[in-house]
């Protein structure tokens, strides 16, 4: 079911219960001062009648003939009976029937007040009435043909009125629904004119306070994140294709000039000597490929690892490819700490071979390692004395396969950062970089402990 006919419903059924709601209170408190302004008539008329008929010992048909011909508040079918404190019937203007009827509603009167009660469609009233010692027990009874007429008169303004008002409160509730939900329709309407090669254009943000504002916002704010991620995929792709391209290229016209020219072993062996090379740079940024998809795709185990021990195996194997740089590593820990984080133990080391390879193969200088603890975070430095990164560089430096103007004479993909990156993402640390050009690059990494 569309939200605007969901909403119209809700709104039509909601409104219509509140109008039959008033309209029966309407109805009900009318009726009982109907009730209680006609029972009040029938008290008055028997106090008169009680004057009139027993204090003026006027207890005959003419009498009451006269007074009611006079009376220009005579009650529809008005009926009279007066019995005594022995319950005998001294005057009626009922038949005998009736009386008796009347006269077996005395036992339910008590002491000096009054009962009220109907008989078919007439409503009737019993007073005590004492005169000269005597108590008398008068009834009165009629029909309010003018109240009641009234009340079906109110009765069928309200049936009318009720079924006005429902016709009303659907075309209302349309009416408004169509008008909360236009700004949702404009957005969905804008949502499919935005394809992949239209992420540029946005939604309307409308008055950019209320919940359809916010979500308009909302959705922009994602539609900017799309778009990078579009422009980050279609860069990254040129890029890759371009650095699988090249050595690619240079290994088919090795191989394609050998063929060709060489002559010799020697010639044939130089030639593979230059493909084997060029093979290598393909494994390499292969592998760095798969190293940034494994990073982002699929779920990775975390366990408790030790910091120092990864930091220390990457050393190890930086070392071991520069041999002879000078690595300072520093600790600074208490004596009850521990450089334990929740992570994986592959991937920290990863990142730290990437950062420290980095540091080196950019440096000739030596590189300083710090591994800290300071409130519950374990934090490693690593620095170094080489060229640096500009400003310009330094914006896209964690861009998959983007690599500085500064570096061109340098082997390398500009993958090792990326991945260093989505790896302390995983492990939500926060990873920091500064450097000045020919002056060197600081690059922090800091990490939650496990406490």
């Amino acid at each position: 079911m569309l939200i605007r006919n969901r909403l119209t419903i809700i709104f039509t059924v909601l409104a219509t219960a509140i109008q039959l709601t008033l309209s029966l209170l309407v109805w009900y408190f009318y009726s009982l001062y109907r009730r209680e302004e006609f029972y009040s008539r029938l008290e008055s008329k028997a106090r008169v009648a009680g004057r009139l008929l027993i204090s003026r010992r006027h207890l005959h048909d003419d009498f009451f003939k006269n007074m009611v011909r006079t009376d220009l508040l005579t009650i529809v079918e008005e009926q009279i009976s007066i019995y005594d404190q022995r319950h005998n019937l001294v005057f009626t203007n009922r038949t005998l029937k009736e009386s008796e009827y009347y006269k077996e509603k005395i036992p339910l009167l008590t002491t000096e007040s009054l009962f009220e009660f109907k008989s078919g469609h007439l409503e009737s009233i019993v007073i005590p009435y004492r005169d000269g010692g005597q108590l008398f027990y008068i009834f009165t009874s009629g029909y309010d043909r003018i109240g009641l007429a009234k009340l079906g008169t109110l009765q069928q303004i309200l049936l009318l009125a009720n079924l006005l008002g429902f016709a009303l409160i659907v075309l209302a509730g349309w009416y408004f629904s169509g008008g909360v939900l236009k700004p949702i329709a404009q957005i969905v309407d804008e949502v499919e004119q935005i394809t992949a090669t239209h992420l540029h254009k946005r939604v309307h943000e409308g008055n950019r306070r209320d919940e359809i504002a916010q979500l308009a916002m909302t959705f922009n704010q994602m539609l900017f994140r799309l778009e990078d991620a579009f422009v980050s995929q279609r860069s990254f792709v040129s890029h890759a294709s371009h650095e699988l391209r090249t050595p690619l290229t240079n290994t088919l016209g090795t191989l394609e000039t050998s063929l060709r020219y060489d002559q010799n072993p020697a010639d044939w062996r130089e030639s593979m000597e230059v493909a084997v090379e060029e093979l290598k740079k393909v494994i390499a940024l292969t592998n760095g490929l798969l190293g940034l998809a494994k990073v982002t795709d699929g779920p990775v185990a975390l366990t408790a690892v030790q910091v120092d021990d990864c930091l220390l195996n990457a050393i190890g194997y930086v070392q071991a490819k520069y041999p002879g740089r000078k690595l300072n590593l520093q600790f600074r820990t208490g004596e009850e700490e521990s450089f334990a984080v929740k992570g994986n133990a592959t991937l920290l080391t990863t990142a730290f071979l990437n950062v420290l390879d980095n540091a080196c193969k950019y440096s000739s200088e030596a590189v300083s390692v710090h591994l800290q603890i300071t409130k519950d975070q374990i934090t490693v430095t690593v620095a170094d004395q080489g060229r640096g990164i500009s400003e310009t560089d330094a914006a896209h430096i964690l861009n998959p396969l983007y690599r500085g103007g500064n570096v061109d004479d340098v082997p390398g993909y500009g993958i090792g950062l990326a991945v260093t990156q989505k790896i302390i993402d995983l492990h939500q640390g926060i990873l920091q970089i500064t450097s000045n050009v020919n002056r060197g690059t600081s690059v922090t990494i800091q990490l939650p402990g496990l406490g």
